[in-house]
């Protein structure tokens, strides 16, 4: 490929961040229109929700490839490569491809009155174009941000899954948790099954309207699936599993309570959509999603990777830390963190300090980035008696600090952002691509 295209292409991609968000359907309807409507040529799974989807997603793709379906996988952000979010049977789109499609989607709608595409609606046509070619049978697509006016919004899939609803993106979404339920609930459409794990009243009260206003089918968690811990340790769970039928001993390679229930949510989707439960099981067991609760072992020292980025998701890993990780293998947490500045860090903080002896508080090279000053401050004010607090300008000089602070029975955790995890990775060998180019998230 001439070095001048890619670089022509990637500075286009560059370029479209400058519309930031624009919620509404209008461009990705009328760019879908111009290549043919290439998301009607395969069946989908629309996940939306707080927090939980990506897992939820990653273990629907493991299912439907399980059955030996070619599937495509579609989220958002991504950690360290851009060609993370666009994935066929866990096959990253290439760089190549990457170029091909843009050059033909931007000369696709050229000319074409009033489109005017976010970074975010580029990138899901390409998706959707990218599938397409690539002959699969299903795709299981992520939300970006809500759900009502994503740009995935114009599919219509199988079924459709909204998880844990959670505060967060209040300034485009809502300020209380009902008005953020409509607009996760947007996905809901005529006639199509939902599956959904939420189970704060508020939430799932306006779910079950708007699955009663489209005639749907709506299966909660707790209620018409559900699933128990069975026993768990550092590299996953063991749950048994009951909906229409029952699995006993089933292992996902991950860790917190939250994910048996993201868990169950995959495999009530699938009973839905497949008529059963044959080889989940055992296409659970390999699911891998990095940067949650992702453990490593780098320089000699014990890192969880997770990318907790609101207060709901910080509750959850201080849990889990102090459940599991404090009481089986670890004495003592050294954690990193790095938050957007449009997040609630005050209350991620309060969370995930709890369980902390050392804090380092630092920042991803993202200019929506919280300062590290700012984080330090707001974490003074929630510091206990013996707990040390310091700063670090980038989160490899932040690995650097945790180093030289580690000893036997320390656990380094990096958290705060999927951005701040990104870094990390970067950091320890990871080879990125395009990272930079991210979406509001």
């Amino acid at each position: 490929m001439p070095e001048n295209k890619y670089e022509r292409v990637v500075s286009y991609l560059y370029s479209l961040q400058k519309h930031g968000i624009k919620l509404g359907l209008s461009n990705i309807n009328q760019m879908s229109s111009l290549l043919g409507s290439p998301q009607t040529a395969y069946k989908s799974v629309h996940v939306a929700g707080t927090n939980g989807k990506g897992s939820t997603c990653a273990m629907l793709q493991g299912i439907l490839m399980g059955r030996r379906y070619r599937t495509g996988l579609f989220t958002s952000p991504h950690m360290v490569r851009f060609t993370e979010r666009i994935k066929v049977n866990n096959e990253e789109i290439t760089p190549e491809d990457v170029v091909t499609l843009t050059e033909e989607i931007n000369q696709a709608i050229s000319g074409a009155d009033g489109v005017n595409p976010t970074y975010f609606e580029f990138v899901t046509a390409m998706a959707f174009l990218y599938f397409k070619r690539q002959n699969v049978d299903w795709v299981v697509f992520e939300t970006g941000m809500g759900g009502r006016f994503d740009a995935t919004n114009i599919i219509v899939p199988e079924a459709s899954v909204i998880t844990n609803i959670a505060m967060d993106h209040m300034e485009y979404l809502g300020s209380t948790i009902e008005e953020i339920a409509v607009e996760k609930a947007g996905i809901i459409k005529p006639g199509i099954p939902v599956v959904t794990t939420s189970q704060i009243p508020g939430a799932l009260d306006v779910l079950r309207k708007r699955a009663a206003e489209q005639r749907c089918r709506l299966d909660v968690f707790g209620i018409d699936f559900n699933a128990k811990t069975v026993q768990e340790d550092v590299t996953g769970t063991v749950f048994n599993y009951s909906g229409c039928s029952e699995i006993n001993g089933c292992k996902i390679p991950f860790t917190g309570c939250h994910q048996i229930e993201n868990a169950a949510c995959a495999v009530r989707t699938s009973e839905i959509l497949l008529g059963g439960t044959e080889g989940i099981a055992n296409a659970l067991s390999g699911v891998k999603w990095p940067g949650r609760c992702e453990l490593v072992r780098h320089a000699g020292m014990d890192i969880l990777l997770d990318g907790a980025h609101n207060p709901a998701a910080a509750e959850a890993l201080s849990h889990t830390l102090e459940r599991l990780y404090l009481r089986e293998r670890f004495s003592e947490i050294i954690i990193i963190i790095g938050a957007m500045a449009d997040k609630d860090s005050p209350a991620m903080l309060k969370a995930l300090m709890r369980r902390a002896g050392t804090v380092i508080l630092s920042a991803p090279s993202y200019e929506r980035a919280a300062r590290p000053q700012r984080l330090l401050e707001a974490a003074g004010t929630l510091s206990r008696a013996g707990q040390t607090l310091v700063t670090a300008p980038t989160i490899a000089e932040a690995i650097k600090v945790a180093a030289n602070l580690y000893k036997t029975g320390s656990l380094v955790v990096i958290t705060g952002s999927f951005y701040t995890v990104g870094e990390a990775k970067e950091a320890m060998g990871e080879t990125a691509l395009l990272k930079e180019l991210a979406e509001f998230r």
